[in-house]
């Protein structure tokens, strides 16, 4: 049996997520509408795909020192761009072999992550969007890491204990190495200012960004999610999809992703429907940026996410709220109110 994980069907799954990307995200109404608080200019101005290795051993990570390039003095995984006739594998035995002094004699778990950054600011100066995509391995290794750099993207290689990884000392991708993911935060004026390690305590006037979504299908009956019983809010009544915006998105590229990951629909976010702050006990928690979208496809709930879905009609939602409003999250409340008084007939 081959010791390295093979490519399959990788090739197609980019390509795919790329062609998604430009049809899923409808630009288009962003330009025509004066009230959307997204950034016009979100079109993907560039991408970039590296090959990067995932070298995890007693609790520890070998990294490198980013030597140039935004990433400047973090921690970064081994690994970099395909040269002409590279197969992913070759690109990165080369990268790591360059990077860190040592041999890859295994690879396996290949896997495709994608993040979008959405304040790129490239040679030209003008703001744009970067996705930035990269092929994972889990990799074992033989030989003495270098520490002098490479002369290049490395200042040498290091031996990093996970639990020392922060959102201020190590790239997004590291984070996702080690399964410790990167939210975006907000300040007081609901501007992204920067990026948090989920689960860690914000720092004060920082809020979690909110992407939810209000989906109708032809019937013009809301579809409900109940919040999995063991996730905060578990047992509640909710929007469509929600969840935070990651670090590099926008709420719009949020709310997509959450559609698609928490319901399993691909369709396009039609407009964004309102914002507004959750006020809790008299305090600012976080942001909501709410999406109307519609299909009639089939529903695919996470279970990891999703207890139960349903579709309702307004008038029996009505009844439902002013009966048991304890039964709902009280951010969807305060959408539905909104959508009911401003957009229903």
């Amino acid at each position: 049996m081959n010791e390295y994980a093979q490519t399959g069907d990788l090739d197609a799954t980019i390509k795919n997520v790329r062609k998604s990307d430009k049809k899923l995200i409808n630009w288009d109404w962003i330009r025509d509408m004066t009230d959307v608080k997204v950034n016009i200019n979100k079109l993907i101005t560039k991408t970039h795909l590296g090959v990067y290795a995932s070298i995890i051993k007693d609790g520890k990570i070998l990294l490198i020192k980013k030597a140039r390039g935004p990433y400047t003095g973090l921690y970064d995984l081994p690994g970099g761009s395909q040269e002409k006739g590279e197969s992913y594998l070759e690109t990165l035995k080369r990268e790591v072999m360059e990077e860190t002094g040592c041999e890859v004699v295994k690879a396996d778990n290949e896997r495709y992550k994608s993040i979008i950054f959405s304040d790129f600011t490239p040679k030209s100066g003008e703001k744009g969007v970067l996705q930035h995509e990269a092929i994972l391995y889990d990799v074992e290794i033989k030989g003495v890491p270098k520490t002098n750099g490479d002369g290049l993207d490395s200042n040498g290689a290091v031996l990093v204990d996970i639990k020392d990884l922060t959102a201020e000392n190590s790239t997004p991708y590291v984070l996702i190495a080690v399964n410790k993911p990167l939210i975006a935060v907000a300040d007081e004026n609901d501007e992204t200012i920067s990026t948090h390690l989920r689960g860690t305590q914000l720092k004060p006037n920082h809020y979690p960004m909110i992407a939810a979504v209000l989906l109708f299908n032809s019937k013009g009956n809301l579809i409900l999610q109940k919040v999995a019983a063991h996730k905060k809010w578990g047992g509640l009544w909710t929007y469509s999809a929600a969840g935070h915006v990651d670090a590099g998105e926008n709420y719009i590229v949020a709310a997509q992703r959450e559609l698609k990951e928490e319901m399993g629909i691909n369709t396009i976010i039609e407009r964004e429907m309102t914002s507004f702050p959750i006020i809790r006990e008299g305090r600012k928690t976080a942001y909501h940026h709410v999406f109307i979208a519609h299909s009639d496809d089939k529903i695919i709930p996470d279970k990891n996410e999703v207890d139960e879905v349903r579709e309702v009609s307004l008038h029996d939602l009505k009844r439902e709220i002013i009966k048991n409003p304890e039964q709902f999250f009280d951010g969807f409340l305060t959408a539905i109110k909104d959508y009911i008084k401003n957009f229903s007939s």
